[in-house]
């Protein structure tokens, strides 16, 4: 079955007081979520992309029906050991590694 990126309006503007959670950029919409969700590289029940160099992680919130949301994170949190694979298959550059760390 294949992933279905379902938004998370936590992740988007207006900020929601009392919510934690990174906001998405302006740029990334549904479509665009939904194409990085694809692509991403899996690592358990998470998965992680690039998109003009920035790093997003996607989590699994409801496998019976394969559901996931994503957020932007800092490239210090995507595991090594996926790090480079994201990189590769986003053709991220060292200075976009060093902007988004």
């Amino acid at each position: 079955m294949e992933p279905v990126y379902e938004g998370n309006p936590k992740h988007k503007e207006p900020w929601q007081p009392g919510r934690k959670g990174s906001l998405c950029p302006a740029d990334i919409g549904a479509e665009r979520a939904r194409m990085l969700l694809r692509e991403a590289v899996p690592l358990g029940k998470t998965r992680f992309a690039a998109d003009r160099g920035r790093p997003f992680c996607a989590q699994l919130h409801d496998a019976d029906r394969n559901r996931w949301h994503g957020y932007p994170v800092c490239w210090r949190e995507v595991p090594h050991n996926v790090r480079q694979a994201v990189r590769d298959r986003f053709g991220v550059s060292n200075a976009e590694l060093k902007r988004y760390w």
